[in-house]
Order: structure tokens, then sequence, then C-alpha cells
């Protein structure tokens, strides 16, 4: 499904090269739930960044859907993207001027579907997450943990090829955090794979693997608790 070989990102400004990525590498099987954990600075979010298609990279190989994008430029990489990617941000990203049903459906006019495929879309993924019954309430009508809700709704919509979650519960109480995380379990044992990045270790053993990375490199890959561990270690040393 996902496989980055050598993986090399470096931002560069007149003073400084910070190595980002350097030589990763990663295979993500379809059906997974990955939690990529590590300490701050240590390139996660990159890793996110370029396994998104939002970043390009500097050097290596990496193959989604069994397709490398190497040397693919901006209109085929966007293209790609919306066609195999979801996206869950820690921030919701909803428009608050628009209802539920059309923060959904902002995506799907993007990729040019007819209407009629857009409300069935729309209806069964706001059916998925629950919230069908307010698909005319505006975001401010919700709670965090029903905007993250719609959030994935929005995602899903799509019918990604795997989902992408950015501490997706960063911004939610433990109780509503858990809710968004049992949908997701829900969500990945229907198929659909999901990379989520994370800093708390009890999220992490939630994903079925985990993958731990500490200066720009994958340097454990093991169970849960072996994670959680090291998370607490890196913590403490923080």
């Amino acid at each position: 499904m996902l496989r980055m070989q050598n993986i090399r990102k470096i931002f560069k400004t007149e003073m400084v090269e910070t190595h980002a990525l350097r030589d990763f590498n990663l295979e993500v099987e379809e059906g997974d739930f990955v939690a990529v954990t590590g300490p701050s600075g240590s390139g996660k979010t990159t890793f996110l960044n370029v396994a998104g298609l939002l970043e390009t990279f500097d050097g290596g190989d990496y193959l989604l859907d069994g397709q490398s994008v190497k040397g693919m430029n901006d209109t085929q990489l966007a293209r790609l993207r919306n066609e195999k990617i979801g996206f869950i941000f820690q921030s919701f990203n909803l428009l608050p001027d628009l209802n539920l049903f059309d923060n959904v459906d902002v995506p799907l006019r993007y990729r040019g579907f007819k209407a009629a495929e857009r409300k069935r879309r729309i209806e069964e993924a706001l059916e998925v997450v629950g919230l069908a019954s307010r698909m005319k309430h505006l975001p401010a009508q919700l709670s965090g943990g029903q905007q993250q809700r719609v959030a994935i709704a929005r995602a899903l919509a799509g019918r990604p090829r795997f989902l992408l979650a950015d501490e997706p519960t960063g911004n939610l109480d433990s109780q509503m955090a858990t809710s968004v995380l049992d949908l997701m379990q829900e969500i990945n044992n229907q198929g659909t794979t999901i990379i989520m990045v994370t800093h708390d270790p009890m999220l992490a053993k939630r994903a079925s693997r985990n993958i731990f990375v500490r200066d720009g490199q994958v340097s454990e890959v093991g169970k849960e608790d072996d994670i959680v561990e090291l998370l607490h270690k890196t913590a403490q040393v923080g």
C-alpha cells in the first residue's frame, strides 16, 4: 500500500541545512492501522506530509499503491492525492458558515462529481460517523468530538485508499478522544488503511502496529508496550 525506501528530506536556509528525514524506510500493508510516534522534531510531521503528497522529497523512492510518485509534477500529485488519500487533522478545518452536508461536499466538488453522486456519498459518510440526522447543522452547533467526526466523514466521502491522521484527538477531551478512536478502529476494521501520528502513548496502543521515529529515521518497530515505554522515556528526557 505504501513503501518508502531511503527517503531523504532536507530543509535549507542560507545558514542551516536540516535533514528532516534521512534514509527513511517504511512499508505499510493494506488494512494496517499504524501509529507513528516519537519526540517533537523527530520527523513525524514531515513524514506525514511526504506520505500525503503535500511535500516532495530529495532522495529515495516512494511507492503509493504500487505506483512510484518520484518525478511526478504538481498536477499528477494532486490527482493521485485526491484519488487515494483522506486527511484528518488536529484542527477540524471545517468551514463555519457551511452546514455539515456542504462541508463534506467541498472536496467532492473539486473532484468534479455530479450532484447525485455527491449527495449519495455525503449521506453515506455522515451515516457512518453517526451524524446523518444533523447534516443541516452548522459546525458551531456541535461538540468538538462531533466536529472531528464531520472531518472524518469529509475524508471518507472521497473513498480514499488510506487515511492520514495528524494528532486527530489532540483538541479533544479523553471521552471524546475515545469516541473518535473507536470510530477510526471501526473504519479500519472495514478495510481502510490508517496512518496516525500521535504523541499520546495510550492512543498508540489502540493501533495494530507502532512505528517509532527518531532523528528522521524509523528507529524502533515493535510491540505497543515497547512504544509506550519509549514515549514515556522520551517525554522524561525532554
